[in-house]
């Protein structure tokens, strides 16, 4: 019998009602072992993020499923040589000018690692275990109330990495261990008809659950806030 625990339905209502969510967050968890309840569908991760969110269903992903090797990379199922993952870059996306330039810039940004055999994408509602971490999809007013309120106890600046794929919202959030905003590279929302107005923001769990218990307490979140002086 599949159990699904209240909690997190209930942290992912009090989330899309205090921000106008229009989606169900999406946990992502790694396993050695695939869910009982998940599909195994051959697509790339980016495309995934897409049909959780509309389907409702668990997807099961192993190095053997998932299409694209950018994806397998930064989920940390088949990790590629630092000059393949440049060369993807400079060669298919033209994103850089040279091997050179784009080798040295992938060196600066957070590396994958393996975690697990299988990278399980889940409606928040469907999990019975905390997951890794937690990813949103809102548009830029939502994104800023959403990192307002993993702040109100503190915040730190913010590292943004550009020239990134959708999928590596999941290596650089769980190398960092801080909240990741990504802005979807122009392949991926093309290839998953995104919207042009969505973005996707990466929590780890902690934060989430940081995010969630804020909300009555922030003027991010349903805390009333004062006027803004009038200007004379």
């Amino acid at each position: 019998m599949v159990v699904y625990l209240a909690k997190y339905g209930e942290q992912s209502d009090l989330l899309k009602q205090a921000l106008g969510l229009e989606w169900s967050p999406v946990a992502v968890s790694f396993s050695d072992k695939p869910d009982e309840r998940g599909e195994a569908r051959r697509i790339r991760v980016c495309e995934a993020f897409n049909v959780v969110r509309r389907e409702n269903v668990v997807l099961n992903f192993s190095k053997e499923n998932c299409v694209c090797p950018g994806g397998r990379h930064f989920s940390g199922l088949e990790l590629l040589p630092l000059d393949a993952a440049a060369g993807v870059w400079t060669k298919v996306h033209r994103a850089y000018e040279s091997m050179e330039v784009a080798l040295a810039s992938v060196r600066k940004q957070p590396q994958p690692s393996k975690r697990g055999n299988y990278l399980i994408l889940s409606p928040l509602e469907k999990v019975n275990a905390d997951p890794d971490m937690v990813l949103l999809f809102a548009n830029a007013e939502q994104s800023d109330r959403i990192l307002g309120l993993v702040s109100f106890k503190g915040a730190e600046p913010f590292t943004y990495y550009p020239v990134s794929n959708a999928c590596s919202v999941i290596t650089n959030t769980l190398a960092k261990g801080r909240p990741e905003i990504s802005f979807l590279a122009g392949h991926s929302r093309q290839a998953s008809k995104w919207s042009p107005n969505e973005l996707i923001i990466g929590l780890p769990f902690s934060d989430f659950e940081a995010t969630v218990k804020n909300i009555p307490n922030s003027g991010f979140g349903t805390a009333p806030t004062a006027p803004l002086p009038k200007l004379s």
